[in-house]
């Protein structure tokens, strides 16, 4: 998704924080059963490492966030979700890792970053999440975060009728389940976005015993939200749920081929 509403491009700036503040960011818990005589509420031994960071609350309103993931993760039937990318301005310095960690009340989380440098938010009580930033260790200024809203289908999954699904499930959502103010993160949907490396897309279907197949067209004006600076986008298509193909119809595409959720407007 490449849109004003569902497209988060917080651009780093705001009052420079001068205190820098060293945290213990969480691993990932280790993942051992806990004996029959322990309970599940049972405190979880997490190993700590200690960085400094830069707490940053321009990165992304997390509080308004967090309470969108969370309306997400309860009512989107598994079917949607957000995932964050970090981009340089001037390419990423050479020999630099960047760090990322959510900071709260009550501690702080290490936020796990993709090679590409793409990563998900947990979702944290209410109570947690309404006073809780991010915090990096990038220069301000030099890095912005993008969020597109992707589609758990694989692309080989996808079905008219799931298509369908999708427009009816996103539409309940903003329309009924979110807030007012909260709509304007998440998109107007419009259709589900296919973007491949080649535009080699067909719809697959039976009818009466035979084998249908009708090709599709990629557009032009459609934005690969996963597009690299410097490199040529792959091409998208998108389909609405609208078209007359039926439920079954089942979309062919190249391997690699990615799904999310094109909003009302967007290129």
């Amino acid at each position: 998704m490449t849109h004003s509403f569902a497209t988060l491009s917080a651009r780093l700036s705001g009052a420079l924080l001068t205190a820098l503040s060293t945290i213990a960011l969480q691993a990932q818990a280790q993942t051992q059963t806990p004996p029959p005589s322990e309970t599940a509420s049972s405190p979880v031994q997490l190993e700590t490492v200690s960085m400094t960071l830069q707490r940053d609350g321009s990165l992304i309103p997390y509080g308004k966030m967090n309470e969108i993931l969370g309306l997400m993760q309860k009512h989107g039937e598994g079917q949607f979700f957000m995932e964050f990318k970090i981009s340089f301005k001037d390419g990423k310095p050479a020999g630099f890792t960047p760090k990322l960690a959510l900071q709260h009340n009550e501690g702080n989380v290490a936020i796990p970053l993709s090679e590409d440098g793409t990563f998900r938010l947990p979702v944290l009580p209410a109570e947690l999440g309404k006073d809780a930033d991010l915090a990096r260790n990038w220069k301000r200024g030099s890095a912005s975060l993008m969020a597109t809203l992707r589609l758990s289908t694989p692309a080989e999954q996808l079905t008219m009728g799931q298509v369908r699904r999708i427009a009816r499930l996103a539409h309940k959502l903003r329309s009924e389940l979110l807030p007012w103010y909260l709509r304007p993160m998440f998109p107007q949907f419009e259709g589900v976005r296919i973007c491949s490396s080649k535009p080699a897309w067909e719809l697959e279907w039976r009818e009466k015993g035979q084998l249908l197949g009708l090709p599709l067209t990629a557009d032009p004006q459609d934005r690969d939200p996963d597009a690299v600076k410097g490199q040529p986008p792959r091409s998208c298509t998108s389909l609405t749920g609208q078209e007359s193909w039926p439920d079954e119809a089942r979309l062919i595409s190249p391997a690699g081929s990615r799904l999310s959720v094109k909003g009302l407007g967007s290129k």
